[in-house]
């Protein structure tokens, strides 16, 4: 008799496979990440110089772009962002040699530029030289974050913008002098790496750095 309850018993599992899975605890839905909260107050801030070390590059532009980022970071509301005509000489170098000093800020922002193609083509064709297709723009520009006090490194990101055909948006830009090969693709991969920029400072920075102005 006990033989015959469990082929019965063996049975109704065979043809009922999902009697076991009836029971079983729902699943519990992954948490949905969200962004962190930033800290009270606002950072003091200046930016330095930028190297240009990218092949393209040409004088100035480094410049352009630390003008730029300044205004990107004041723009976000979250730094109080000291003048960068106090800070045109205020080279990565000679700061951290001890070389000079500034005053005013707590956080000091250097970088370089790293990547600058202001007019490539893609996806087209190339006759007698000449390309003819998609036109598109990339720069990237490393960044450090340093302490105006103890001047040790406390941080530093990568960000790079790239625009390419009519794939993007002008809304944003920032005014800046990019020479003479200017393009709205340019001016929108610069705009994608400023935005980027400021993102990843205000993330990068410690909280210890905000103040209640």
């Amino acid at each position: 008799m006990k033989n015959t309850v469990t082929v019965l018993l063996t049975t109704a599992l065979l043809i009922c496979p999902t009697a076991q899975a009836q029971t079983a605890a729902p699943a519990t839905p992954a948490p949905v990440a969200t962004a962190p909260a930033l800290p009270d107050g606002q950072v003091n801030i200046a930016v330095g110089s930028m190297k240009c070390k990218a092949q393209k590059c040409y004088s100035g532009l480094g410049d352009g772009i630390a003008d730029a980022l300044t205004t990107a970071l004041l723009n976000t509301g979250k730094f109080t962002v000291y003048e960068r005509e106090n800070t045109g000489q205020l080279t990565e170098e000679a700061f951290l040699n001890g070389g000079t000093d500034f005053q005013g800020a707590d956080v000091l922002i250097f970088g370089a530029i790293t990547q600058y193609e202001p007019q490539a083509s893609s996806g087209g064709l190339s006759f007698m030289g000449v390309s003819v297709g998609k036109k598109s723009s990339t720069i990237a520009m490393d960044l450090r974050i340093v302490d105006a006090k103890t001047r040790r490194i406390i941080g530093a990101t990568q960000v790079q913008g790239k625009a390419e055909g009519d794939n993007f948006s002008l809304s944003g830009i920032l005014p800046m002098n990019v020479g003479a090969q200017s393009s709205p693709q340019l001016e929108a991969a610069i705009s994608q790496m400023l935005n980027s920029a400021a993102q990843q400072l205000l993330l990068k920075v410690p909280a210890t750095y905000y103040k209640v102005q």
